[in-house]
């Protein structure tokens, strides 16, 4: 376990830590050996609940690997064995012994084959046959793909004549390059003429318009005096007419000047009417109030008068409470006199309302005569005003137009005499419209030539791509060729290869053979020299024969082991196993020089037990160390080192070195 981790352990990983111990704690065992005169460490251990696996090894104190997986695979490499190869030679299992005289023939053949390393060669055999088939597969399939798969020649044959075949079609397209680039050569120079034939009409017509610039900036000096004065007659002209309008506004004006004085008297004596007009209806007012008055008490007396009248002169006064009697004429006579009275006091009053109402109607009349003449005079103040709004307006207009005249006359004054003559400009304006004419068909003759070299260029640029998907396909089947050419550099390769896993094979098979005829004869020699010397001579030869069946020798006459006793069966047993594992130290030149071996003494008597570390003892000189594991104390007494292993009391394994 501390070598191979848990594929080597007899238990799971839970198993194999002490059952007393924390689940805390760690489970861990180091392992120091020497190895090809290297100081190996070998560190496993197990953490935690979980019992997580780790793993570390160190050659010479230096580490050399971490972790439980890398740990293994350093021990592998170091040993060239795995966990079964390793029980196989050098851990001689207990009850393994047993296990070789039990077994049928044709197995302890096959378990011995593997222990000696015989399957080894024939998975070598197995993976070359392996190889064999593979390299075949690959072959054929190499030889195919060199075959055309419409036609079936060969594919470096097609792809050179397409090559050739592309090539022409390249020269064919190099030479359409030359004739369209020598037919641009001579657009570009027909480009080059039209374009200097261009500029050469630009410039003339930049002179031209040049020019025309100029006479057009003295025609529009000219039109600008022309004009500045033809808008100061014009001015002048309206001025004298506003000056005329201006006269017969002012007097207008003096003609209305008096209508001021007029509208103020009007208006007083509209005030004083009104005033007058008011006292007259405040008078009405008051006698129509005295009127209203008089008839009620009137009509007061005339009701007491009813009344009384109604009563008769028998009837009882309605005041005093006495009997009118004679009074009652007398108070008819008194009602009659103030209702008289009461009646000429309202035709007075009657009287002075009329004459009231008739003064109304005359101031009313002249209050309606004296508004219509306001009303008129404030028209002819209105028409006055506009006037006066005219006359101002008209003199600001006079004085703007002045100001304008003055102004218009320096510009005049400023830009002086100027010469121009319009024939002149005419025919330099004509020029100029021919002369871009002339320039826009020059321009329209670049234009259809440059197109025309466009198209050249754009041909010449499309055959290039011709050209290039030429090369490229070129480029492509040469590729192809050395393809064609690496798979059969491959193919001479891969028979070659083929060849010699054809000739390893044979070898292998061969050695193979003389690996399985040596097996026999040397593993009962070197059974044969132990048995001997375990017996004390009795016997002397043990033998495989062609079927692995154990033969003891006994007389001269060889035997079945199961003629013999089960101890003297168990040490053939014990003779051929140090046989195997000392024909695999021999192999392994010396790295491999130790030996365990579990519960080999369990069925010997003490002489053989003795014969039996004599034997090994005198094996010391190919293997340095062998273990020996076993349950019986007197072999500790027979043994140079001993070491015990025991529980205590509290269950903990505790390990004596004597």
């Amino acid at each position: 376990w501390a070598l191979y981790g848990h594929v080597a352990a007899r238990t799971s990983s839970d198993k194999i830590k002490r059952d007393k111990a924390l689940p805390t704690e760690r489970c861990r065992v180091e392992v120091d050996f020497v190895f090809n005169k290297n100081n190996i460490k070998i560190i496993r251990e197990m953490l935690g609940k979980n019992l997580s696996p780790s793993a570390s090894a160190f050659i010479n104190n230096r580490p050399v690997a971490s972790g439980a997986e890398a740990t293994t695979r350093f021990v592998q490499n170091l040993f060239g064995m795995d966990a079964k190869t390793f029980f196989t030679s050098v851990f001689a299992k207990q009850k393994e012994l047993n296990a070789l005289s039990t077994m049928s023939a044709s197995e302890r053949k096959q378990l011995i084959m593997r222990m000696l390393g015989i399957d080894a060669i024939d998975k070598a055999i197995k993976n070359i046959r392996a190889d064999i088939r593979r390299t075949q597969d690959i072959l054929q399939h190499m030889r195919i793909s060199l075959k055309d798969e419409r036609t079936g020649e060969d594919k470096e044959e097609v792809f050179l004549r397409e090559i050739k075949k592309n090539s022409e079609e390249m020269e064919r397209v190099r030479r359409r390059i030359s004739e369209k680039k020598n037919y641009l050569g001579v657009l570009s120079k027909e480009l080059e003429t039209l374009e200097k034939e261009k500029d050469r009409i630009e410039k003339e017509h930049e002179s031209l318009q040049h020019r025309l610039d100029e006479e057009r900036k003295k025609k529009e000096l000219f039109d600008r005096r022309a004009n500045l004065e033809r808008e100061i007659l014009r001015l002048k002209m309206s001025l004298k007419e506003r000056r005329q309008n201006l006269l017969e506004k002012e007097r207008e004006k003096s003609e209305m000047e008096e209508v001021e004085e007029e509208f103020v008297d009007v208006e007083k004596k509209l005030e004083k009417l009104r005033m007058k007009i008011s006292d007259v209806l405040t008078e009405m007012e008051k006698e129509r109030t005295n009127m209203s008055a008089v008839e009620r008490e009137k009509r007061k007396i005339e009701d007491r008068k009813k009344r009384i009248e109604s009563l008769g002169p028998s009837a009882t006064c309605p005041t005093c409470e006495r009997v009118l009697g004679e009074y009652y004429s007398r108070l008819i006579e008194k009602f009659d006199r103030e209702i008289k009275e009461k009646v000429d006091m309202l035709s007075e009053i009657e009287v002075r309302l009329r004459k009231l109402e008739q003064d109304l109607s005359r101031e009313r009349k002249l209050e309606e005569a004296l508004s219509r003449r306001r009303e008129y005079i404030l028209k002819k103040k209105m028409a006055l005003r506009r006037i006066e709004g005219i006359i101002h307006s008209m003199i600001r207009e006079i004085e703007k137009e002045e100001k304008e005249i003055e102004i218009k006359e320096k510009e005049i004054a400023l830009l002086g005499e100027i010469k121009f003559d319009e024939t002149v400009y005419r025919n330099l304006e004509k020029e100029v419209r021919e002369c871009y004419e002339r320039y826009k068909l020059a321009v329209e003759r670049v234009r259809k030539k440059q197109i025309e070299v466009d198209g050249v260029k754009e041909e010449i640029k499309e055959i290039f791509g011709e050209l290039n998907l030429l090369k490229q396909k070129i480029e492509e089947l040469r590729a192809r060729v050395e393809e064609i050419r690496e798979i059969k550099r491959r193919i001479s390769e891969e028979e070659d290869k083929l060849s010699m896993l054809n000739t390893l094979e044979k070898l292998m098979g061969e050695f193979r053979i003389d690996m399985i005829s040596r097996i026999r004869p040397t593993l009962s020699a070197y059974a044969s020299g132990l048995l001997e010397s375990l017996t004390d001579g009795k016997y002397s030869e043990l033998e495989l024969n062609e079927n692995y069946d154990i033969m003891i020798y006994d007389d001269g006459t060889p035997y079945e082991i199961g003629r013999f006793s089960g101890g003297e069966e168990d040490l053939a047993n014990l003779c051929i196993r140090l046989a195997i594992s000392q024909m695999l130290a021999d192999r392994a030149g010396g790295e491999f020089n130790f030996i365990i071996l579990d519960e080999i003494f369990g069925s010997q008597d003490i002489n053989r037990r003795r014969n039996i570390l004599n034997a090994l003892n005198a094996l010391s000189n190919r293997f340095k160390q062998i273990f020996i594991i076993t349950h019986i104390d007197e072999i500790k007494q027979m043994v140079t080192n001993a070491i015990t292993v025991y529980e205590d009391e509290e269950g903990v394994s505790r390990v004596v070195i004597e």
